[in-house]
């Protein structure tokens, strides 16, 4: 704007100069003119510079806002740009984070399928291990095996080798001959203790032979004690060892476990084996029977021996029948120290009660007897003079094969008072009733009879009364 003022001032100057003085007044008007014409035109181009400035600070305006609009939409399209590259970058980040992700999903994945197969692998090489060790434990327990069947295998052939040496240095050993047979003489000398036959297996007599019953016949000459005891019989040593060696009971060594019931059987004994039952072998002691023991290291042994327990007192001790020692046979011993001295024993021993089955009914039928008497003696003491009276006149009667009739009074054996016919007097002094409705009673003691009878309807003697012959009927007064 400035410049065109500018530019026109000097326009006007080169005018004024170009027309000189001789334009005079003309000039000067000219130059009023002119003067009012750059006024005007100044004010003109004033105006124009202001309509100029206005325009330019429009214009500038304008562009400042053009500016503006196009900076702002520059800005717009640069933040758009600038949005649509960050979500551009965010899509690329977001697709490169997925992509990691995805990688490293997979990668952890992968990772797993390896872990796992790895374990796998681990699993089944322990697996494989383990059937290794089986399959080698299993060979080595066949070997095992092997190795203990054929050591077992070796050992009964050692033990098959050393019987049959054993047997055939006994065959040798033993000579089943009697030089000397004294068994009926020593009968004469027989040694008894506590009601027991006692024997000795280093006596001379029982050593005149084959046998060795000094060194190794305890056991039968223990058994020789029992049966001559029990039996009655006069049976030796010499008896009994025969008898096992011949049916393979006794050898060189000794006898063995299953000739004490053998024995005992053949001479028809009972024999119960009781082990180590202390309780047991006091009570068949205590019943009189004879205990065949096995000992051990102890009072008796130091190795293995026979002996015979014979009787037991109050405290327990126990009288033996040492076939090996007659001072040994001179003590008692306490029952749990024999007990706890025996050896360990098959066939039921160590210990076998023997005793005789006939000489226990016996004693049944001798205690039972004893009962009765005794019962009869308390029952006398019990009774009076008149009952003992009735009793044995009762009984003469009946004696005489005679039926009698006698009052009863109501009571145990009658439901009321009534006559009964007594009938069949037996040797226990038992009878037969026969009540008033032909009932009959059978085996009633004459003693329950007495106790029932109606005393006050009795007059004298039974021998006065009515009584029925077997023959016919008659009535005595």
């Amino acid at each position: 704007m400035r410049r065109h003022i500018k530019a026109g001032a000097t326009l006007l100057v080169c005018a004024m100069l170009t027309l000189g003085p001789a334009t005079g007044v003309h000039a000067e008007e000219n130059v009023k003119s002119s003067s009012t014409t750059a006024v005007q035109q100044q004010e003109a181009a004033s105006s124009t510079q202001k309509q100029e400035s206005t325009e330019s600070t429009t214009e500038h305006s304008t562009q400042t806002h053009t500016k503006e609009n196009t900076t702002t939409e520059k800005h717009h399209q640069s933040s758009a740009t600038e949005h649509k590259h960050t979500t551009t970058e965010h899509k690329k980040n977001s697709s490169t984070h997925k992509k990691k992700n995805t990688d490293a999903q997979k990668k952890k994945e992968l990772e797993k399928k390896k872990a796992a197969e790895k374990k796998k692998k681990e699993a089944e090489k322990k697996k494989k291990a383990a059937e290794k060790k089986k399959k080698e434990a299993k060979k080595k327990k066949a070997a095992e095996k092997k190795k203990k069947a054929a050591e077992k295998k070796k050992k009964e052939a050692e033990k098959k080798k050393k019987a049959a040496e054993k047997k055939e240095k006994e065959s040798k050993a033993i000579i089943p001959k009697v030089y000397n047979d004294t068994r009926l003489q020593m009968k004469d000398k027989k040694e008894t203790l506590n009601g027991f036959v006692y024997f000795n297996q280093a006596d001379e007599a029982w050593n005149e032979n084959g046998y060795h019953i000094h060194s190794s016949g305890c056991g039968p000459t223990a058994m020789a004690v029992c049966i001559s005891s029990l039996t009655g019989k006069w049976v030796t040593p010499l008896d009994t060892t025969i008898w096992a060696y011949d049916h393979g009971y006794y050898s060189i060594s000794g006898a063995v476990h299953d000739m004490v019931p053998a024995l005992a059987k053949q001479y028809k004994l009972k024999c119960n084996g009781l082990q180590t039952d202390i309780a047991s072998i006091r009570k068949a002691l205590q019943a009189g029977h004879p205990v065949v023991a096995l000992m051990g290291p102890g009072y008796f042994t130091s190795k293995g021996h026979f002996i015979v327990l014979v009787g037991i007192d109050k405290d327990d001790q126990v009288t033996v029948a040492d076939v090996g020692s007659r001072g040994r046979s001179a003590y008692k011993y306490p029952l749990k120290d024999v007990v706890s001295q025996s050896k360990s024993a098959s066939a039921g021993g160590p210990f076998w009660e023997i005793y005789n089955p006939k000489q226990e009914d016996q004693k049944v039928k001798d205690a039972t007897k004893k009962q009765i008497e005794d019962a009869k003696v308390l029952t006398v003491k019990k009774h009076s003079k008149e009952y003992w009276d009735m009793y044995y006149d009762i009984k003469a009667v009946l004696q005489k094969n005679y039926q009698l009739i006698v009052p009863l009074k109501e009571g145990k054996l009658t439901p009321e008072e009534q006559m009964v016919t007594l009938v069949n007097l037996k040797i226990n002094d038992e009878v037969t009733i026969v009540d008033s409705h032909n009932q009959m009673k059978t085996d009633i003691t004459l003693g329950e009879i007495v106790e029932q009878i109606n005393k006050k309807a009795v007059n004298g003697s039974f021998q006065k009364t009515v009584t029925i012959d077997p023959n016919h009927i008659s009535f005595t007064n």
